[in-house]
């Protein structure tokens, strides 16, 4: 077996003293937790298996002891974990996991302290030619003041800034994908780490007792996070993953929001004075949480109206919140202020209104008008708040003209005259109060940032928080609509019509004013289903306004027939008004397979070419008709590969916006990107400056998820680190124009890789019959899928084992625990391989484009770094030790195609980007995935020979423990051997960030 420890790399000073500094705390702290936590003899035990991992750390006597042996370092961890009872095994999975957590909470504090550093310092003088290439060299993102300092060096004008501000959009979308495996729980104790790391590293000034007193209280956080179960103990609801979604928004991103605002306008003070910031709302969220029903039947219509219900109640809350602190701060006075008009003139509404409030503190601010004023305001939201909680109480199909009284809730909400004028029928009445007050005061000279700071936020996140997106996969509609024309006897049943005939017949009932729907039918539970969710989205808006739900995405979207479909469904539900034209909502086609890819231009052009669809674009938000389309990564990367998939999708993208600029049609892209690079993911700043050029125009959508939430949204620094950058990514690649994408030979060269690796990724994935066994044996796919993690099944149908029913996340997930990693870059080696047989001088184009292309070296970038995360050696343990042995040769060989793929592809990254090792071209990360590789290697061992065990009692009844010295004789259960796998799952994920 060859060495499982990496060579350790030469980091740079900068890396070494960042993560060196704090990483001497972590160890000292994990260390002193597992002497205070495990038996004397476990702890030393354990602390031998991290010296063993990690060279930087042995004194000597681990390596001399397994030289003593005759062993190398891998077989020295293998005999040392035998050595172990379960109890042991299970301690040392959860002992390394915790490691990796503390590290993981170290990196996120040298991201936000680097950017914090970023602020201060002053802008550099920056390359006058940034965009040839277009921003290729730059590898580090770009702050506001980084990047306005280098167009005015440029001169940009400042119309072309202003006019690109005042379009921008940014959506931000958290999906539910099962990718996030650390229990909310966990989640809250990191954050009191976290805390208190922070600030034992930043408060320079403490005492030795104020430091002793923060090291005591760290150790014992740490005690009790080592003694709560790190497994999410009952498979969660849908309503749990909201709930888990929202955490982000109460505990970082309401607060922080409003200050990325500030933080742009002041940095274009600098150095555009003249140029306005863009709207408050040019950075907004939306969810999947609650609304997707893709594939999960625990989202009902029922459910996502509980979310909406969830979320404005958090909102509202809130804004109570926030005006109760104003009105105990704007004590301002009329005998010392003036007043505009227009507060005194709502105040005297406000007194017809609201008698109560007028005769209960008028005496008490009878000069104090903001504070009446406001008191007015907290009525209305106490009122939105009991009306809010009706309507989750009594659902959506509850009257929309009133709602019943209900006991002890409050007489204002019984049916009757004037409720409208009460509660706040909407945000924007909210806002105007909120406005009234601000203007008055600015009118009288006075300015209040915390006022400034609501209406910020009120502006970002309105009632409903995140808008929801509807996503459902195409066939339900069809197969409704199959079984409505059945019921009507149409001549043709919908089922048995071509595509020319249903897009004839759709467009028919699209524009006619009949009801199609029988209202007396009754239909299968599927149907009813399909018809529900549009009936109950037309009540969300009714209720909520459009912003709570305008978006319905259709995944593996084929055809025209496709969109066309739910338009007729929601023409049905009365969300599309067939005589004036218009509809509230936005049908979004998910192109997700290769081939779907390929042909989403004739079927948008399609589209665009047929009047009344066109006039239904037109009466969408802003002024241009606009065209919201999502690519998918995952099930084309699973589909084809991750080259073949990157370039069809960097190829749609380009061919849409021709598409759409032909038509007049503005174009959204809606990213579907995982926490994975196989599903799209990486660092967000290069991705979007490889988009191609002309295809943003300050415009992007990209989905949020799993473990991703975590990583870039649980601190409020780096939280608006990362959407500083991105948006910071997003102006320059629209300000970005370059032929390069539309460079002829090197099209041609990408076609011609994207073939080649996508027939080899298929001949090993989809062809090789025994492929799927494989991964079946020699991962733990099936125990990953025993997590409760997610309210959403594993597989499309339950029962299938074949490839085809496996979800792209599990899929991606095995691979990754068992460190082969293959959706991120198999194919790519022997794509390259074959090109450069056919002409060696190709490897200078290659480098070129690695340098000039920001595409094509974004596409290395991800590779480079995912092979830096593969473990071939302890890969090819999983094979033996976890194959069985009627297969161990169609096993070998499986790997052995892998393990050569990976050389290749190794070598030949290498070659393009002239490094001499993996991330030579960033230290920093280097640094950061040497560490995990060599530490994370204890925990693959403790997985196979968990794995094992479970297996092997899976196949015969339950085995007394008799291996090691460590043997307590014990008759160990499967439930205490699976516990043990998740928890290695658990580990592995954590140590290697991103899982899925």
């Amino acid at each position: 077996m060859r060495q499982l420890v990496p060579p350790v790399a030469e980091p740079s000073p900068r890396a070494t003293r960042l993560l060196g500094e704090r990483l001497e705390l972590v160890e000292d702290l994990w260390q002193t937790v597992l002497r205070s936590e495990c038996p004397p003899h476990h702890a030393e035990r354990l602390l031998r298996l991290k010296r063993l991992s990690d060279p930087l750390e042995d004194d000597g006597s681990t390596t001399a002891e397994g030289d003593a042996a005759g062993m190398d370092t891998s077989t020295a961890i293998v005999r040392l974990i035998r050595e172990m009872d379960l109890a042991e095994a299970i301690a040392a999975a959860r002992a390394f996991s915790l490691y990796f957590q503390l590290v993981n909470i170290l990196e996120q504090h040298i991201e936000e302290d680097t950017y914090l550093d970023s602020l201060k310092s002053l802008p550099e003088t920056l390359s006058s030619d940034p965009f040839l290439p277009p921003l290729a060299s730059q590898t580090e993102p770009a702050t506001f003041r980084q990047l306005f300092e280098r167009l005015r060096n440029l001169n940009v004008p400042p119309a072309q800034i202003e006019n690109l501000l005042r379009n921008l959009d940014l959506r931000l979308v958290f999906t539910a994908h099962p990718t996030e495996i650390v229990r909310h729980t966990v989640r809250h104790k990191q954050r009191r780490v976290a805390t208190l790391i922070q600030k034992l590293q930043q408060e320079s000034d403490l005492n030795r007792v104020e430091r002793q007193s923060l090291r005591l209280q760290l150790e014992e956080e740490i005690r009790l996070w080592w003694r709560t179960d790190e497994l999410h103990q009952f498979k969660p609801t849908v309503l749990d993953e909201v709930d888990y979604a929202l955490h982000f928004f109460q505990e970082v991103l309401f607060e922080a929001m409003p200050l990325l605002r500030v933080r742009i306008a002041g940095a274009l003070t600098d150095s555009y004075p003249d140029v306005e910031p863009p709207r408050d709302s040019f950075c907004t969220f939306g969810s999947w949480v609650g609304s997707d029903r893709d594939g999960n039947p625990s989202v009902t219509p029922d459910i996502t109206w509980r979310t909406a219900c969830f979320q404005r109640q958090l909102m509202l809350e809130r804004y109570v919140k926030a005006v109760g602190e104003l009105r105990d701060q704007l004590s301002i006075s009329m005998q010392w202020s003036q007043v505009s008009p227009a507060l005194l003139e709502s105040l005297e509404m406000d007194r017809l209104r609201f008698p109560d409030i007028y005769e209960e503190r008028a005496a008490r601010y009878r000069l104090e008008p903001y504070r009446l004023k406001l008191s007015y305001v907290l009525e209305r939201l106490h009122l939105t708040q009991e009306r809010n909680q009706l309507l989750a109480d009594t659902g959506w199909e509850s009257p929309c003209d009133g709602l019943p009284a209900v006991p002890g809730i409050g007489g204002n909400l019984a049916v009757g005259p004037g409720l409208q004028d009460l509660h706040y029928a909407s945000v924007d009445d909210f806002r105007t109060d909120l406005e009234l007050v601000l203007q008055s005061l600015e009118g009288t000279g006075l300015s209040c940032e915390s006022l400034q700071h609501l209406i910020s936020q009120v502006q970002i996140f309105a009632f409903c928080l995140a808008s929801l997106d509807v996503r459902q996969e195409s066939t339900r509609h069809s197969d409704a609509l199959d079984e409505l024309s059945r019921y009507l006897q149409l001549p043709t049943p919908y089922g048995e019509m071509e595509e020319e005939q249903r897009v004839a017949w759709l467009l028919a009932e699209l524009q006619t004013r009949r009801p199609l729907f029988p209202p007396a039918a009754s239909w299968s539970a599927a149907t009813t289903e399909t018809f529900a969710v549009l009936r109950m989205l037309q009540r969300l808006q009714q209720e909520f306004g459009c912003r709570i739900c305008g978006t319905y995405v259709i995944s593996m979207s084929h055809t025209v027939s496709d969109l066309l479909e739910v338009l007729v469904l929601a023409k049905e539900a009365g969300l599309v008004d067939p005589v004036a034209q218009t509809t509230s909502l936005l049908v979004v086609p998910l192109f997700e397979t290769v081939e779907d890819l390929q042909r989403a231009p004739a079927v948008m052009g399609q589209l665009f070419s047929q009047p009344f669809y066109r006039r239904l674009l037109s009466s969408s938000e802003g002024s241009q008709p606009l065209q919201e389309v999502m690519l998918g990564y995952s099930d084309s990367n699973k589909d084809s590969g991750f080259l073949s998939s990157n370039w069809e999708i960097h190829k749609a993208q380009i061919a849409l916006q021709q598409l759409a600029t032909q038509h007049d049609v503005a174009l959204r892209i809606f990213h579907g990107r995982g926490g994975s690079v196989s599903r799209g993911g990486g660092p967000a700043y290069q991705a979007v400056l490889a988009q191609p050029s002309g295809t943003l125009s300050g415009r992007i959508k990209i989905t949020e998820q799993g473990e991703v939430l975590a990583s870039k949204y649980s601190l409020p620094e780096l939280a608006l680190y990362n959407l500083e950058t991105l948006t910071t990514a997003v102006l320059q690649n629209s300000l970005v124009s370059t032929p390069v994408d539309n460079t002829p030979s090197w099209n041609e060269l990408m076609g011609r890789l994207a073939a080649r690796s996508r027939d080899f990724y298929r001949a090993l994935v989809h062809d090789n019959p025994d492929l799927v066994a494989f991964f079946q044996q020699c991962t733990p796919i099936e125990e990953i899928s025993k997590l409760q993690i997610s309210s959403r099944p594993a597989r499309r149908k339950s029962g299938a084992k074949d490839l085809s029913s496996l979800r792209a996340i599990p899929w991606v997930f095995g691979w990754t625990q068992s460190r082969f990693l293959l959706p991120s870059w198999f194919g790519v080696g022997a794509a390259l391989r074959e090109e450069l047989d056919q002409d060696p001088e190709q490897i200078e184009l290659l480098r070129l484009l690695y340098q000039r292309w920001p595409f094509f070296r974004m596409l290395i970038s991800k590779v480079e770094m995912t092979l830096s995360k593969v473990d071939i050696d302890l890969a090819h343990h999983y094979v033996q030790a976890l194959g069985r042995p009627e297969r161990r040769e169609a096993f070998e060989q499986i790997f052995q195609t892998i393990a050569a793929e990976f050389d290749l592809t190794r070598d030949l990254v290498l070659a393009i980007t002239g490094h001499q090792r993996l991330l030579d071209g960033d230290p920093a990360l280097q640094l950061s995935v040497d560490l995990r590789n060599r530490t994370i290697v204890p925990l693959g061992f403790l997985q196979v020979a968990l794995l094992r065990r479970l297996r092997d009692q899976n196949r015969q009844p339950p085995m007394r423990e008799a291996t090691g010295s460590g043997s307590d004789g014990r008759t160990y259960s499967r439930s205490e051997l699976l516990r043990g796998a998740l928890l290695t799952i658990n580990g592995i994920a954590a140590g290697m960030r991103n899982t899925g």
